[in-house]
């Protein structure tokens, strides 16, 4: 049997999950921009040993093209820190819409359950009032010397 609020548990329930799967979502992203700033970083250090350890003296031109690329590396590593810190936002404001939701799903979850035991034990209660209307209507035929009602005449 089911409740009022049963239906607004469900709608609680479908909304808990697609902030589940934004959440996902977002974290999935993070992990990628995380990644690609490592991969920016890691060829960032390979450059910067590279020069750090040759001894070699490169042509001008060698420097300038070599010194063009690692100010793009630089500006991209900004650029990738920036959209990490957008996604850590975006991570964390999922977070708190799933936390919500959860939370609502939980408090009308209560609210089901209480109205669930509520019915319960009233249907109890009428069928322990037909329980005894049926012993005392049994005492009564009894004690007057009147048939039962389930015995045929």
């Amino acid at each position: 049997m089911s409740t009022p609020v049963e239906s607004l548990l469900n709608i609680r329930r479908w909304k808990e999950d697609e902030a589940r799967n934004r959440f996902a979502l977002s974290l999935r992203d993070l992990a990628a921009a995380e990644d690609h700033l490592l991969s920016l970083e890691g060829r960032f250090e390979g450059l910067r040993q590279r020069f750090d350890c040759c001894g070699e003296v490169f042509p001008i031109e060698k420097m300038q093209d070599m010194s063009k690329g690692v100010d793009r590396l630089i500006v991209a590593i900004d650029t990738q820190k920036k959209v990490v810190a957008e996604k850590q936002r975006l991570v964390e404001a999922a977070r708190s819409a799933f936390v919500e939701a959860a939370r609502e799903r939980k408090i009308f979850q209560r609210l089901d359950e209480k109205q669930r035991a509520a019915r319960e034990k009233e249907h109890r209660r009428k069928e322990q009032i037909r329980m005894d209307e049926h012993a005392v209507t049994g005492h009564t035929r009894k004690r007057d010397g009147l048939p039962s009602g389930n015995q045929q005449e």
